[in-house]
């Protein structure tokens, strides 16, 4: 449980169910260890009383050293290379359903499934468990949990996963008198706390080195604080122009970022991508030929609308997906995560992204 209303209507909902229900709370970040506001005191204290409602037991397990072991550091270590990683899928991965379940496991021993607040849903049994989007598509998770090692699926409850956030899950909340039933949707990252803002805080961790942005025609128009500030596609933040300008490219041996103004330009706009060994957690779809390819959905971010695209694998578990129709602003270190239909095959990191039309890659890294 996280202190929010997600995860308090699980609960109820589990224990409507007859289920033994039993509580965890994972403290992932030390508040001592920066100066924004991160709420994880005040969570903790709305899940013992949600709990305290419900007649159920919690337990708080501190996994600081694991996050910041498996998750930010690598999210820094991204970032410093001028990409632009997603914490949230990697702490799916790596702690809830990772370390997480090792410490409960030890600490509380065997259980029979594990439940979250995910908006997801999982079909079939045992190895032959598969991930489904949640019936919400406004709120449909199952992006953040693409990268999830499917034996973990088979013994996971999202009992949210069929309900829809405004008409379902609040009405729930309110109507059992719940604790959380009228807290606001947090859509902060809590290291970061929702009132701060993310360079500023990366800015605390990773060294800043200003640099110039340029026009494509390579005249200076702007200056960064860092190549960590500003990702693919977002605002240059320049004023003085009566358009604005948008990163498209970023160059580490120079430290210079590259913008152009209109977002309709093609050098903003991607429409093949080169990601990493593709993970797949339940396999590849049946009928498909690795190097021949197939027609599958693809995200590149949360909430987007699947777009459609052809998916070839190379040699190395790598794949190449070739989108139908131009993306905007295609990030390096964003996970691609690949569907058919409300099935979620999987998974992998954005390497490269390349504009048919103009032959250049979106972002120039230059070790």
């Amino acid at each position: 449980m996280s202190g929010g209303v997600d995860s308090s209507v699980t609960a109820h909902i589990l224990k409507q169910q007859g289920h033994q229900v039993e509580a965890i709370f994972m403290r992932n970040w030390d508040t001592l260890d920066e100066r924004g506001s991160c709420p994880s005191t005040r969570d903790w204290h709305d899940v013992q009383a949600v709990c305290k409602q419900l007649d159920i037991k919690c337990h708080e397990i501190n996994l600081v050293k694991e996050y910041w072991n498996s998750v930010f550091s690598h999210a820094l270590d991204e970032y410093s290379r001028g990409r632009t990683p997603n914490p949230d899928v990697l702490c799916n991965r790596e702690i809830k359903f990772g370390v997480l379940l090792e410490h409960v496991t030890k600490r509380l021993g065997p259980f029979q499934w594990f439940a979250t607040g995910h908006y997801a849903r999982t079909a079939g049994r045992g190895d032959s468990t598969v991930l489904l989007r949640g019936a919400d598509k406004r709120k449909d998770q199952s992006y953040y949990l693409a990268a999830v090692d499917s034996k973990h699926f088979s013994r996971s409850l999202f009992p949210l996963g069929l309900l829809d956030k405004k008409r379902d899950v609040r009405k729930l909340a309110i109507a059992a008198g719940l604790a959380t039933a009228d807290k606001e949707e947090s859509m902060g990252i809590c290291f970061v706390g929702e009132r701060r803002r993310f360079d500023e805080f990366l800015a605390e961790y990773l060294p800043q080195h200003a640099g110039e942005i340029l026009s494509h025609s390579g005249k200076t128009i702007g200056k960064h604080k860092g190549l960590f500030t500003k990702t693919i596609g977002q605002s240059a933040g320049i004023s003085g122009w009566q358009d604005k300008w948008y990163i498209y490219a970023k160059d580490m041996a120079s430290n210079r970022m590259y913008a152009v103004q209109n977002r309709d330009n093609p050098l903003l706009h991607s429409t093949i991508v080169s990601t990493s060994p593709v993970h797949w957690i339940s396999g590849m779809p049946p009928g498909f030929v690795p190097e021949k390819g197939m027609e599958l959905e693809a995200q590149i971010r949360y909430m987007q609308d699947p777009q459609p695209c052809t998916v070839v694998m190379q040699g190395d578990g790598r794949a190449t997906v070739r989108f139908s129709t131009r993306q905007f602003g295609v990030a390096t270190g964003q996970y691609l995560v690949l569907y058919s239909g409300d099935l979620c095959l999987g998974s992998a990191v954005i390497e490269q992204a390349t504009s048919e039309s103009t032959g250049q890659a979106s972002e120039m890294f230059k070790a």
